[in-house]
């Protein structure tokens, strides 16, 4: 569950290059940490894939008794940005569950592998996800190159539509959360997720998305960026209300509590575990462990909350080759928040 944004062009951003962010909201026993990947070819006569720096989500417990609400792919990449220059950002889209299509659905964690090992650019990207008919489970992706060009496409169990794309000529920004928007596909929401539902959070994260893109219209750069995914816009909301998850907040810095002192697997609270803003002109990945407003845990079921960083560090994916084959994975911060030794050669500032 996630808050996107994009933005490209003259008169968007401050230089004209396209930017991606993102806050990454989950259960607090969810942590995001960075690591960074040299594929190895597929034969000795394939071509180098390319390298890329980017977060995984995994649980950060081993407890038994403490069954996960849902299941992740270990090694998959919720967000990345590769040698190229080619970023992804994903928010998952709650569609409806009670129909079948027929059509076998590909999983997202394969595609998002091809999309950082194989492709180069926001075409490519395009390419490759609108030739696959189904997928699972069901995103809204935002894409964004060296180039500056940009583009807000929706996978899912009904098929690919690609809502909005825009470029250095033709500027503009996206924005995307946990729904469909595009004409094709946004019937298929779960009723739970509608943007005209005023009790659930995706309306009112995307009207106050909309209300900072104005703000910070051609003054966008990643300190903007970073103001905005530090918004606590409708923070004062009951998250016990959300039909969508309850105990989610409804800001996008996202402080989703049961005001509890106590962490309850069966009703965990959901918020903001880390930020991501990625700079394609850079090859940069900048991460902010926790909530990127810097705040401390107001309560004990805000996990890990109070070793939020308060500011962006930045990871820079290598170039392909760069990277030995038998040293990949390399992990770059831990489910603590804190900085390995080997991140260093990857690390710009900190």
């Amino acid at each position: 569950m996630c808050f996107l944004i994009g933005a490209t062009g003259p008169g968007i951003t401050t230089t004209g290059e396209a930017l991606l962010g993102c806050v990454s909201d989950d259960p607090y026993l969810f942590r995001t940490f960075v690591r960074v990947v040299q594929p190895v070819p597929k034969d000795e006569n394939a071509p180098m894939p390319h390298a890329h720096v980017g977060t995984e989500l995994v649980y950060a417990t081993d407890r038994a008794d403490l069954e996960p609400p849902f299941k992740v792919v270990p090694g998959e990449a919720s967000r990345g940005i590769n040698s190229q220059g080619l970023a992804f950002v994903i928010a998952l889209a709650v569609e409806q569950n009670d129909g079948s299509t027929g059509t076998e659905a590909v999983p997202f964690c394969k595609i998002s592998e091809r999309m950082m090992n194989d492709c180069s650019s926001v075409e490519d990207a395009l390419q490759l996800l609108q030739s696959i008919p189904a997928v699972s489970p069901a995103f809204s992706v935002l894409l964004a190159d060296a180039l500056g060009d940009l583009a807000h496409v929706e996978v899912g169990s009904f098929g690919t539509a690609v809502h909005q794309r825009y470029s250095r000529d033709e500027p503009g920004v996206v924005m995307a959360v946990n729904c469909y928007q595009s004409k094709k596909l946004k019937d298929f929401n779960d009723p739970s997720a509608q943007l005209q539902d005023p009790l659930n959070n995706n309306g009112c994260r995307l009207a106050r998305g909309s209300q900072l893109a104005e703000k910070y219209r051609g003054k966008m750069d990643v300190a903007s960026f970073r103001a905005i995914l530090s918004d606590h816009g409708n923070r004062e909301r009951n998250p016990e209300e959300n039909p969508l998850l309850k105990w989610w907040g409804y800001s996008i810095c996202n402080h989703g509590t049961r005001k509890d002192h106590c962490y309850d697997v069966a009703a965990a609270p959901w918020g903001t575990v880390s930020a991501e803003v990625f700079q394609p002109s850079q090859r940069a990945l900048h991460y902010n462990y926790g909530w990127a407003c810097g705040e401390e845990a107001e309560y004990g079921d805000q996990l890990f909350q109070s070793h939020s960083w308060k500011k962006f560090s930045t990871f820079v994916s290598p170039q392909d080759g760069e990277l030995c084959v038998a040293k990949s994975p390399i992990v770059c911060t831990t489910v603590q928040g804190e900085v390995t030794e080997e991140a260093k050669p990857f690390l710009v500032s900190f």
